[in-house]
C-alpha cells in the first residue's frame, strides 16, 4: 500500500508540469554553488517528473539517476526522457532503498517531505561514496515555503529551520559547507567525512 507521500504526489502527478514554474536559469545559479563535477555520479532524489535532471547532467555531464516515492511521478519523468541517453529513473522509498552508492545526492524542492531527519541522514551516509556530497536545494525561500505546505498533515510535511539550524542533525557525519539562504532561496550541501 502507498504511503501517505507517495499517494499525495501521485495525486498531482498529472499537472506537475504544467504547474511548475521553475525559472531553470535562476535555478542554474543556485547549483552553481553545489560544486558538481564532470563524472559524479549524481543521485536526483525526490526527482519527480524530472524537474532538474537535465540541469544536474549539465554539470556532471554523467548519467543521472532519479529516485522518486510516487510511481506516477516517475512514469511522468521516464517518458520526458525516454530518448535522453543520460538519464533513468525508479519508484521507491529513499529510507528503505537498496540502490547504489553515488558521488552527490541533490535534493531539489522536497526536503521538508523527509519528516525524520535522523533516518533521512543514515541514508544519505548509506548512498553515498566516500567523500561524497549531498545538498537541499529550494528555489524558494522558507517563508513561502512555510505557506506552500500550509495544511498539510505532519507526516507528509514540516516547516524547516534555518540552514544553519538544519545542518545540525548532519554534523556528525558531515562537513557543511553551504547553508545559506534567501527570501527566494534555501541551500545546505555537506561532504561525507571519512571514517575514522
Amino acid at each position: 500500500m502507498p504511503s501517505p507521500v507517495a499517494e499525495f504526489f501521485d495525486s498531482l502527478a498529472p499537472f506537475w508540469d504544467v504547474r511548475a514554474d521553475d525559472d531553470l536559469d535562476r535555478v542554474a545559479k543556485l547549483f552553481e554553488k553545489l560544486g558538481l563535477q564532470k563524472g559524479d555520479r549524481v543521485l536526483d532524489l525526490a526527482c519527480g517528473t524530472g524537474v532538474v535532471t537535465e540541469l544536474i547532467h549539465r554539470f556532471s555531464c554523467s548519467p543521472v539517476h532519479g529516485l522518486d516515492i510516487s510511481k506516477e511521478m516517475v512514469a511522468r519523468a521516464q517518458a520526458k526522457y525516454a530518448q535522453s541517453g543520460y538519464a533513468s529513473f525508479e519508484q521507491g522509498d529513499f529510507m528503505s532503498w537498496n540502490g547504489g552508492r553515488y558521488d552527490y545526492v541533490v535534493v531539489y524542492n522536497a526536503f521538508p517531505h523527509f519528516v525524520n531527519v535522523a533516518a533521512f541522514r543514515d541514508a544519505l551516509v548509506k548512498h553515498l561514496n566516500p567523500g561524497g556530497r549531498f545538498a537541499i536545494v529550494h528555489s524558494l525561500g522558507r517563508k513561502r515555503l512555510a505557506q506552500h505546505h500550509h495544511g498539510l498533515s505532519a507526516n507528509i510535511s514540516r516547516n524547516i529551520g534555518a540552514p544553519e539550524e538544519e545542518a545540525v542533525a548532519f554534523q556528525d557525519c558531515f562537513d557543511i559547507f553551504l547553508a545559506e539562504e534567501g527570501e527566494d532561496f534555501y541551500l545546505l550541501a555537506g561532504r561525507l567525512r571519512p571514517k575514522e
